[in-house]
């Protein structure tokens, strides 16, 4: 609260867009002292249907009771051997990757027959660690470290999608859903809405959750974001930005992987 009481009390003194000059007004700048990874996610949207059937396989979870500790809860891999072990299950999809995908960007709207949408944000993981798909399609000699991104990752698996879904048991981490309104979604892991443009996904470690960031990309656009998001693969010198929802904003947050400079940003007393 105090901090929030420090911006509005600027913001009542100055033009937002002074945030994107060189030298703010009344602003503390601290410049973090390395280049950031800069990446990008989205919220999709995916045909489902409530119960399987042939075409539609690939599960999306509800959450598990809250008593059962995540050390009792399966693995991917358990899961795909044992699938009475499931927790309900919210919805199904046609595309494995999808259904990955949704778990690695924790949240995903389900488009059901009828034209219902279930805006679905995650509500806890069975913490086991995180592997990297990615990393794992280099490991294996199926792509190369240069280039590798979403639209690689897709590619791949419209042409073999057997090799890349054995990949994804690889990750022990899975992620369960719950249903909140959608005038609230998709919503951050702190809670709050975000915001298309504006919210990153940091390792709170490095940068505190609820920082004010000023983003330099390498052409020297600046843009202004609020770090408010969490990711079981953002960890160290890595943000992961917020592009929106739907179709559009998952083909364009595929293709983002950068360089860029980060300065935190504050009131000064």
């Amino acid at each position: 609260p105090e901090i929030a009481a420090r911006w509005r009390t600027w913001h009542s003194q100055h033009s937002a867009l002074e945030l994107l000059g060189p030298d703010p007004t009344g602003i503390e700048r601290i410049e973090l002292p390395t280049e950031f990874k800069a990446t990008a996610y989205a919220a999709p949207i995916i045909d489902a249907t409530p119960t399987e059937d042939d075409l539609h396989r690939h599960p999306i979870l509800g959450a598990p009771p809250e008593a059962t500790p995540p050390s009792q809860l399966p693995t991917r891999r358990q899961y795909a051997s044992s699938p009475d072990l499931r927790p309900p299950v919210l919805g199904w999809v046609a595309n494995g990757l999808d259904a990955y995908l949704a778990e690695v960007n924790g949240s995903v709207g389900l488009r059901f027959p009828g034209g219902r949408l279930a805006c679905l944000d995650w509500v806890r993981t069975n913490q086991g660690s995180y592997t990297s798909l990615g990393q794992r399609l280099i490991e294996k000699g199926h792509a190369d470290a240069a280039g590798m991104n979403l639209q690689v990752i897709r590619a791949l698996h419209d042409e073999n999608p057997l090799l890349v879904e054995t990949l994804m048991l690889d990750n022990d981490r899975v992620v369960y859903f719950e249903e909140i309104p959608e005038e609230r979604w998709p919503q951050a892991s702190t809670g709050v809405r975000l915001l298309a443009g504006h919210s990153v996904a940091v390792d709170p470690e490095v940068i505190p959750l609820g920082s004010i960031l000023s983003i330099e990309r390498a052409g020297g656009e600046v843009m202004i974001a609020m770090a408010i998001d969490i990711g079981g693969a953002i960890k160290g010198y890595r943000i992961d930005l917020f592009l929106g929802t739907g179709e559009g904003s998952i083909a364009r947050a595929g293709g983002v992987v950068e360089s860029v400079r980060i300065s935190v940003l504050s009131p000064a007393d």
